[in-house]
């Protein structure tokens, strides 16, 4: 058996545990939308103003001698944005919210590249912070474009003052004269300047380049939490990804019978389906003809070991052994071979009292020397004429470990193989019963029982245990592996006779 337990797959482990996995999704993506909620996302609302560079001339007064002078003023004009100025004027065009209340939910900034302005608004509502960014905008634009046309016309009246200063001291100067061709010179640059303040103040305007606007219908709430639902669901299958392999790596249970095959070197003899809980007694009786997937495991056992004795047992209380070898023997008796069924459960007698038996001589009769086999054997008719013997535990007569490896018990298993085909004794767990590890070693072959969802440590010690005390595992049957239909009317249950 491979000591390393089988790698998971994530989407097996997922599946294993698909119900906490979907737990751990749901919570977080409850988590998700929780957090973004009271982190007011849905009601922010984000646009952006890209400025134009100033005419280097400075004719609007602007100085722009590099880029540092370019990042300088989009910092400054990012202050004017939450300006009073530029506040009171959106304030006017939304005629709701109060001047410290537009302070507090807008934040300008220049961007990292410095070329814009980034505006947040964390609004009562993503619909409304969209409104008040774009007033905002609105309202920077306009403040923006009127400081450009008070500084252009101050540019303009001084210009035009001192034109007008150089046209009157002309006035009484006579043609020719070299201070009339001076002031041509100088009325013609100041006509230069003149327009070319014009021009530019056209050309900047408001000094915005272009604006991205905020736009509650490209954000909105739902966008929002499609997103946060997404995030959550990402979140909460890797969390549930992780949890469940980590469960699964740490789950040493025998899901299926792959999960058995991965872990032993022996074949597995069949599986065995859950039958309805008021037809699992019949599967004890004797008359009641084995289910299919038993007479499976009877043919898969006699090519594995043709005849001899053969231990049926199990790591724990619970896995189907009994029923296993009374169903093996019921096969094997209607195939027309010898059976034996010896009942190596002395101290609870499961076997025994499931055929009526519990009260007579068998095993440890013989083991103590009160019993032969032939006195210890009784036949169960199975109906037909078929028939198979078994030697029952034995009536309670007091017996020690010490008898269970006698000589008289050694004789009495030469004799089983002797005159049976296949001699099927129901073996206890050796954990339960360790006076009964002296069968192990004069058994031919070993039949493991194993429970759907037992667990791996158990069958790792047993086998462990079974090959100390000189056993060959012959194979493995799966019980309780899957569902099947409820069994039709069950015979009376058969009398055994001496």
């Amino acid at each position: 058996m491979d000591d390393a337990h089988p790698t998971p797959t994530i989407f097996g482990a997922l599946w294993r545990y698909r119900w906490i996995s979907l737990a751990i999704v749901a919570v977080a993506v409850l988590v998700s939308l929780a957090f973004s909620l009271a982190a007011g996302d849905g009601r922010t609302a984000q646009a952006r103003i890209v400025l134009k560079a100033p005419d280097h001339t400075g004719a609007l007064g602007i100085e722009m001698t590099s880029e540092s002078s370019f990042v300088r003023y989009v910092k400054q004009r990012a202050l004017f944005v939450t300006s009073d100025r530029v506040l009171a004027a959106a304030r006017v065009r939304l005629g709701a919210e109060s001047l410290p209340q537009l302070r507090s939910a807008i934040t300008a900034e220049a961007s990292s590249s410095g070329e814009s302005i980034e505006i947040t608004v964390d609004g009562p509502g993503l619909e409304r912070s969209a409104l008040i960014a774009n007033e905002v905008i609105a309202a920077y634009q306009e403040q923006s474009r009127a400081e450009v046309a008070a500084a252009t016309e101050k540019g303009l009246q001084t210009l035009v003052a001192q034109r007008a200063g150089i046209v009157a001291e002309a006035a009484g100067v006579p043609p020719g004269a070299p201070i009339g061709s001076a002031a041509g010179q100088t009325l013609s640059d100041l006509d230069q300047q003149i327009a070319r303040i014009k021009l530019v103040a056209a050309q900047f305007d408001d000094g915005v380049s272009f604006v991205d606007v905020a736009s509650a219908g490209g954000v909105g709430p739902w966008r929002g939490t499609l997103r946060d639902t997404a995030i959550g669901t990402a979140v909460g299958m890797m969390l549930a990804a992780a949890l469940a392999w980590f469960r699964a790596d740490r789950d040493r249970r025998v899901r299926d019978a792959d999960d058995l095959v991965r872990v032993v070197d022996e074949p597995v003899l069949g599986e065995i389906e859950t039958v309805p809980s008021q037809a699992a007694p019949a599967l004890s009786r004797p008359g009641v003809p084995p289910l299919r997937s038993y007479q499976l495991v009877a043919s898969g056992l006699r090519s594995r070991i043709g005849s001899g004795v053969v231990l049926v047992t199990s790591a724990s209380g619970g896995e189907g052994a009994t029923t296993t070898a009374l169903q093996i023997a019921g096969a094997a008796a209607r195939d027309g071979l010898r059976v034996l069924v010896v009942d190596a459960a002395v101290r609870s007698r499961d076997l025994s009292r499931h055929l009526g038996l519990a009260e007579w001589a068998g095993l440890t009769s013989i083991a103590t020397g009160t019993a032969s086999l032939a006195q210890a054997t009784l036949p169960v008719h199975l109906g037909d004429g078929v028939r198979f013997s078994v030697v029952p535990a034995g009536h309670g007569h007091p017996y020690s470990g010490e008898q269970l490896r006698s000589a008289l018990l050694r004789q009495a298993i030469t004799e089983m193989r002797a005159h049976y085909d296949l001699v099927l004794v129901d073996l206890p767990p050796l954990i339960a019963q360790p006076e009964t590890t002296p069968l192990v070693g004069a058994s031919d072959g070993v039949v493991v029982t194993v429970r759907r969802d037992g667990d791996l440590g158990s069958l790792r010690r047993l086998r462990e245990q079974l090959h100390l005390f000189g056993g060959t595992i012959t194979g493995y049957v799966l019980t309780f592996a899957g569902s099947a239909p409820a069994r039709g009317a069950e015979p009376a249950e058969p009398a055994p006779a001496r």
